[in-house]
């Protein structure tokens, strides 16, 4: 059969200016920009109230279990994190200039919290949670950001990451957040109480329960439709939170409390 060379080479250009555009349109979806560094903010230049909202927030995110490594300094990050594809380490976000955050800006904290975006425009792998952290409200990610910025300054670079090949590149983490990461604020329930509200933002967002207590599916995002049904973290089982634990009937509001001593 005789072949239409001009026809031909048109279908090959057309084919080839859509893989162009394809490749343009998955570029610019990855694409985050560096924001600048900052001179590391003097302690003095933070609220002391405000840095005592931001400890019991970041108690309430537990952030210190997986920013210390055994025997490491508080925050200090190289703690290593085992999942189903590898095994991450710990981030530093400490005040250190060269290691740590002490040169983000406060910008470049909340992207990172709400976006899994580091200050340099590099993806964040999804341990750390921005996919609850991203209904977190500015103004406790400001205090958040204060407390953090007013420890010790430690230096300490975390190992390289070991994870399976070819799940290293952090450019495919887009693809991840756009099936994953919903960007949305908190919505108060205003059938409910205050009391209510409180609770599921916290749970929501910074205690990110259902980081742990939910199941993941293969590619590690949360199984829709069955939130704190139980799950695995770190190779710990972790119970589920709802009617379907066999001890839920024995939860009293003041048991619970007992977990929570900050009364957040």
């Amino acid at each position: 059969m005789k072949v239409n060379k001009r026809i031909l080479a048109q279908a090959v250009g057309g084919v080839s200016a859509l893989a162009v555009v394809a490749i343009g349109c998955a570029a610019w979806y990855v694409y985050e920009p560096e924001i600048p560094k900052v001179q590391r903010p003097a302690k003095s230049s933070f609220d002391l109230a405000t840095v005592a909202r931001g400890e019991q927030l970041a108690t309430v995110g537990d952030c210190i279990v997986c920013h210390t490594a055994p025997v490491g300094a508080p925050f200090a990050g190289a703690r290593a994190l085992p999942t189903p594809f590898g095994t991450l380490y710990s981030n530093n976000i400490t005040s250190d200039e060269a290691t740590g955050i002490g040169n983000w800006s406060e910008g470049a904290f909340k992207r990172a919290m709400k976006s899994g975006v580091a200050r340099d425009g590099s993806h964040l792998y999804p341990a750390l949670p921005y996919e609850h952290f991203t209904h977190v409200s500015d103004e406790d990610l400001q205090a958040l950001y204060a407390f953090l910025m007013t420890r010790q300054a430690v230096s300490q670079k975390a190992p390289e990451n070991e994870l399976f090949p070819g799940l290293g590149s952090r450019p495919l983490l887009a693809g991840w957040k756009m099936l994953f990461l919903h960007q949305t604020n908190f919505q108060a329930d205003k059938s409910k109480s205050e009391e209510w509200n409180r609770g599921k933002y916290l749970v929501d967002g910074l205690a990110h329960c259902g980081g742990c207590h939910t199941p993941r599916n293969l590619a590690g995002g949360e199984v829709t439709g069955h939130e704190f049904a139980g799950g695995v973290a770190e190779g710990w089982n972790a119970p589920p939170l709802d009617a379907s634990n066999p001890s839920a009937a024995n939860w009293t509001e003041d048991s619970a409390a007992q977990l929570s001593p900050n009364g957040l």
